[in-house]
């Protein structure tokens, strides 16, 4: 799992220490930074050595910049499992799907009332598939499972596959 990692990224929710309510990340800063946030000088560096991230209110419009990474608690305990499958996506232990066209991470309970994540990925529905394409289907969730489970993750995965619903247009 060489370069997988957990930095925070824009959109995520999260606490700040020592500010009220819940923000959401607009951009982050860190040393290996390629692409400049729009408003960040050159010596913002910030605490630990520019890992930094600014943030805007969620039920306000509030913004704070260059909170450290150290001082975030996320709202989502999804992040890790999102982390993951990103990662996965560019390193493959088994080659992502084509067919495989979007996923959703939940974080609930099972139904024996343990800590779980449930990936569901959508596929394009196929009436007919292959016994080759069911292979790779399988090996491909199987290595899901296997990333998720080395995490050390508090919560059980369970990964899923679901065929993914057109909407229908229909006219009054």
């Amino acid at each position: 799992m060489h370069g997988l990692n957990f930095d925070p990224f824009v959109g995520q929710q999260v606490l700040a220490r020592g500010y009220r309510g819940v923000y959401k990340i607009v951009s982050v800063r860190s040393p290996n930074l390629t692409a400049v946030p729009e408003g960040w000088k050159p010596n913002d560096m910030g605490a630990e050595g520019g890992r930094t991230v600014d943030l805007r209110g969620v039920a306000s419009d509030s913004f704070v910049q260059s909170v450290p990474w150290a001082w975030l608690d996320y709202v989502d305990e999804t992040g890790p499992v999102w982390h993951a499958i990103e990662w996965l996506k560019e390193n493959p232990v088994v080659p992502f799907p084509d067919y495989v066209l979007d996923y959703q991470v939940e974080a609930r309970d099972d139904h024996q009332g343990n800590p779980s994540f449930y990936v569901r990925f959508f596929v394009e529905p196929d009436d007919q598939p292959s016994a080759e394409k069911i292979k790779e289907l399988n090996r491909f969730l199987d290595s899901v499972s296997t990333l998720l489970l080395s995490l050390g993750l508090d919560r059980w995965p369970y990964v899923q596959v679901s065929e993914k619903q057109s909407l229908l247009n229909v006219a009054s």
